[in-house]
């Protein structure tokens, strides 16, 4: 999945330009009164210019470079001299300066000047595919320019509580307006390109389609709490994982139905972040959890000997490990949150960020984590695959319906199949968010972001509940078909024998201890297999 998350990023990443068009007349600078290098370069204003870096312009008969590929540039709204008049809706002369504060990730930078920073360009963004321009100030006060040229806004009631738009997507300048009493003002704004009421049409897509996936998550989680037979270690850990699962989709829904409408407050926003955050490091542990017992089942390895503690013992073992290590990470998170430590890019800030954990803290205290458990599955994964080969080569000799090793590696390899599918799955879920969250501004992606959450809840309900196993407990248990003779019937006997050895052999060639009446029942068995051969041996000869 790692790689997968390199390639796609790297490739989204180079179809996506960021800033405004590399070179035209508008984005371009005079170079007549540059001086030309001996091969080929300009330069010009202290900025060389190679010859990929400036075109001739048929138009005008000179010279222009590429200033915007040297230099940041950003968009303003009115010529150098000039505000905005918000009343008249045009540029008009000012003698005030136009010098915005510059910001990082989290404070203004001292000492930083914008014309020094940034290259201008002059005029308003154009707006395409059903955005509109709309004054920021409008909406927010919370906007400030950041040292990478992209324009920060603050969405209180959006999910990022903000956005960053690019350099082509908005102008900055200074607004100057008059009141009724002839006051005039004067205030840094900007014009952006918005999609009309965009937002809130994604949310109800979005929570929509988490509670879709809910439904069919908890109706597998019905099927293997109401029938017995599922009722053993395996089942009770994937029962657990779903129900993670589940809440933090819940809440998660929950948040985007409440935050369109307004209705939630920050404390509140807060209170569902810690639950959301525990609930998704619980069930990436619990995967975790999964991932681990089916390579301990198969790699032979009893140096504590989980065999010799019960069901319910073992399973209490692991929620100690995949709900003690995130309630660790979510009081690590709580803790840096109301620390009285200054504002720095590697806390998590959720009150200022508002709802859910954004930006670097998502990266460090979400994704983090998520990373680890995914290599580590991995692993896994590999060392169950390199230990069935190995046990394929030693039952090469009984391969009939009637070898001893069969049934067990059949369902132990039948198992790894299904965390290897769910493991895809959520892989797959993820490396969709992280995308959205290195590109906001792909808006249609989050189409197939909310479609795949949706896929969720059915994918996994096929999965673990739509194979015939299921469907024939499930007639059992409504007792419409009872294909199972009386436990005391000679067939069943025999049947349960045949089975106790296929699952003695089983453990033998995977390294596992015996007890003495299994390795009692072991030589008696080949004793008996021995006297058969002899029999038959005696009978031809005759």
């Amino acid at each position: 999945m790692l790689a997968a998350v390199t390639i796609v990023t790297v490739f989204i990443g180079s179809t996506i330009a960021f800033g405004l068009d590399v070179c035209d007349v508008k984005n371009s600078v005079d170079l007549s009164s540059g001086t030309r290098m001996s091969n080929g370069d300009i330069h010009f204003n202290g900025i060389q210019y190679e010859e990929k870096d400036y075109y001739f312009d048929n138009i005008t008969g000179v010279e222009r470079g590429c200033i915007c590929s040297k230099q940041l540039c950003i968009r303003k709204c009115c010529p150098h001299g000039q505000a905005f008049d918000i009343n008249k809706k045009v540029c008009t002369d000012t003698a005030a300066a136009f010098d915005p504060p510059i910001w990082n990730s989290h404070k203004v930078l001292q000492g930083v000047k914008a014309a020094e920073l940034f290259h201008y360009v002059y005029g308003t963004p154009i707006c395409v595919n059903d955005t509109v321009r709309i004054r920021v100030k409008k909406i927010t006060n919370n906007i400030h320019l950041k040292n990478d040229g992209r324009l920060f806004i603050e969405l209180s009631n959006s999910i990022p509580p903000y956005t960053l738009r690019e350099p082509d997507k908005y102008c900055i300048d200074t607004f100057v307006s008059e009141d009724v009493n002839g006051v005039k003002k004067s205030q840094v704004d900007a014009l952006v390109c918005f999609a009309d009421e965009a937002g809130g049409h994604h949310y109800a897509l979005s929570s929509s389609c988490m509670l879709i996936s809910c439904v069919f998550i908890l109706a597998t989680v019905g099927v293997y709490a109401w029938l017995p037979e599922l009722r053993n270690l395996h089942g009770r850990v994937l029962m657990a994982y779903l129900l993670c699962l589940f809440v933090a989709f819940a809440f998660m829904a929950t948040m985007q139905i409440l935050l369109p409408l307004k209705i939630i407050t920050r404390p509140y926003c807060i209170a569902m972040t810690f639950i959301i955050y525990f609930s998704l490091e619980s069930a990436f542990f619990w995967l975790n959890v999964m991932c681990f017992d089916i390579w301990w089942t198969f790699s032979g390895k009893r140096g504590i000997s989980f065999e010799k503690l019960s069901t319910k013992a073992r399973f209490y073992a692991y929620a100690l490990y995949a709900f003690g290590i995130p309630t660790a990470l979510t009081i690590l998170l709580a803790a840096l949150e109301f620390s009285d430590l200054p504002l720095h890019p590697l806390l998590p800030q959720l009150r200022q960020q508002g709802c859910f954990i954004y930006g670097n803290g998502r990266l460090i205290y979400l994704y983090g984590p998520l990373v680890v458990l995914c290599t580590a599955n991995l692993i896994f994964f590999i060392l169950t695959a390199v230990k069935i080969a190995q046990i394929k080569k030693q039952t090469s000799v009984l391969k009939s319906k009637e070898s001893s090793t069969h049934d067990s590696q059949r369902n132990d390899k039948q198992r790894l199949f299904l965390y290897i599918k769910l493991f895809i799955v959520m892989g797959v879920n993820w490396l969709l968010e992280v995308i959205s969250a290195l590109y906001p501004e792909l808006d249609n992606f989050w189409r197939f972001t909310d479609a795949y959450n949706v896929l969720i809840g059915l994918i996994i309900f096929i999965i673990f509940v739509c194979k015939r196993k299921i469907f024939r407990l499930i007639k059992k248990r409504l007792g419409l078909r009872n294909t199972l003779r009386e436990p005391g019937s000679d067939e069943s006997q025999g049947r349960r024998r045949g089975e106790e050895h296929k699952e003695l052999i089983y453990k033998q060639l995977r390294g596992e201890p015996m007890s003495r009446t299994q390795t009692t029942m072991s030589s008696r068995t080949a004793s008996t297999k021995d006297d058969m051969q002899m029999n038959s041996i005696k009978f031809h000869s005759k």
